[in-house]
Parts: structure tokens; C-alpha cells; sequence
């Protein structure tokens, strides 16, 4: 059961806090809700765009203040863009993910053919209005990772197979996400999604056709290292032939 009140009370709260201040320009809510895909498991995505000169760690002491008025903030964390916080009262799942964009910023999830329709909280200007792709920019990241996949997703291979030859269950499948299915994931993208390419196996679900998921879930699924050779060729060669596809695309 989705507690709607409890992330209304959030983003009321966080948008409160920063709306005032003079160097925040807009916010908006992002992640599952840009998707129309919020659901009980689903963390709250709160952006705001800020002045190029805004000092960020003030503004997430701001944030975390109004989050503390909620509910107690028990942990959180800071990856390389933005900041995680879990709360008391938001249970196992709910976690906040904060990211403040600076208005220079040459991707601030904008764009509707990569991060959806965005839910906005407030604009105090037009600055919530749709970015454009760059087509072209994103044509020549895709492009050079589809050149280093054509030599080294056939080379890398090699490593869940010496991994299976010398019984090495955890080395083997930890090679098989990293050399494998990761890579595989990318290919896929590129022939169904190719403006999410990068995103890994992140909405997966949603953007490949639900035959072609159903084949990459089974591949994911193994059981030991006689399931994981047969598994490992059929991915290989599932690579081997949308490398081919690609090329003539």
C-alpha cells in the first residue's frame, strides 16, 4: 500500500524549506512518479534546480531540517550525485533521493525521452520547461560503446569461462553480470531503447518488449555452474548476433 500522505508530507516540507530561498529556481518530483509508476516499493525523486553558485551543502542542510520536521532521518547517504536519506516512519522501503542541479549543468533531467514527465512542484520561472534531447551527443556516447563492445564483449568472455573451469561459483557469476549481462543489457538497449542505453538494467522491465525481457530475466536466473555454461553461451551468442544487427542498423 502506497503511503501517499506520508510522501505528500515530504515533499511539502523539503519544498517549503527551498522554495523561499532566492539561488533555488524550481522543483519537481522524478524517478517512478515521472513514469506514472509509483507503487508501494517506490523511493520519493525530489530535484530542484539552483544558481551555478549556490552552495550545496547548505541547501541539504536546509532540506534536512524540513525532512527531520517529518520524521526522524536514521541514515543517508551520498553518491556520486545527490544525496539518500531513510527515514523513520517511511518503513523498509521509502527512501528520499534528493538532487539539487546546478542551472549550468548540461543534464539535468529535463528531458522527457530519458527521465519521463516530470511532476513539478513549483517554477519560478519557465525552467521546468522540456530540454531537448541531444540526439547527436548521445549518438556518439552510444556509438563508442558499441565500437569497444564489438571487440572486447567477444574478448571478456573468457572470464566466466576460466571462472566455470576452475570451479569458482561466486568469481564465475559475478563475471557473468559484470562481462556479460551488463554488456548484454547496453546491446539490448541500443536495438529497443537506444535513448535509455546507458541505463543498465535499470527499467528494464519496461523498456524492452516483454518476450525479449522474459529472455533476459531467464538468462539472470542461475542455478549453478552447469546452468551457467549453457546460459553463458546463449548469451554470447545472443551478443554476437545484435552486435551484427547494430552494425547494419
Amino acid at each position: 500500500m502506497i503511503d501517499q500522505s506520508l510522501r505528500c508530507r515530504i515533499s511539502d516540507a523539503v519544498t517549503q524549506a527551498l522554495r523561499p530561498l532566492p539561488t533555488v529556481f524550481a522543483g519537481w518530483e522524478g524517478g517512478s512518479a515521472a513514469f506514472g509508476a509509483v507503487d508501494a516499493y517506490s523511493d520519493i525523486d525530489l530535484d530542484y534546480l539552483v544558481a551555478d553558485h549556490a552552495s550545496l551543502d547548505d541547501l541539504y542542510a536546509c532540506a534536512e531540517r524540513a525532512l527531520e520536521a517529518v520524521s526522524p532521518i536514521t541514515a543517508s547517504h551520498t553518491p556520486l550525485k545527490g544525496r539518500y536519506y531513510k527515514l523513520k516512519d517511511g518503513g523498509d522501503f521509502l527512501l528520499v533521493d534528493l538532487i539539487f542541479f546546478r542551472a549550468g549543468d548540461p543534464d539535468c533531467h529535463l528531458d522527457i525521452e530519458r527521465h519521463g514527465e516530470r511532476v513539478p512542484l513549483f517554477d519560478k520561472g519557465t525552467w521546468l520547461r522540456p530540454r531537448p534531447l541531444d540526439e547527436r551527443a548521445l549518438a556518439v556516447q552510444r556509438n563508442r560503446r558499441y565500437r569497444e563492445l564489438q571487440t572486447w564483449f567477444p574478448m571478456s568472455q573468457v572470464f566466466v569461462r576460466k571462472a566455470i573451469l576452475r570451479g569458482q561459483h561466486v568469481e564465475a557469476v559475478n563475471a557473468f553480470w559484470a562481462c556479460t549481462l551488463k554488456p548484454l543489457a547496453d546491446l539490448l538497449r541500443m536495438r529497443y531503447c537506444p535513448a535509455r542505453w546507458d541505463f543498465g538494467v535499470r527499467y528494464l522491465d519496461r523498456d524492452l518488449p516483454p518476450l525479449v525481457y522474459d529472455q533476459v530475466r531467464d538468462l539472470a536466473l542461475v542455478s549453478d555452474l552447469g546452468d551457467l555454461e549453457v546460459k553463458l553461451a546463449r548469451a554470447t551468442a545472443w551478443g554476437a548476433t545484435l552486435l551484427r544487427e547494430l552494425e547494419s542498423a
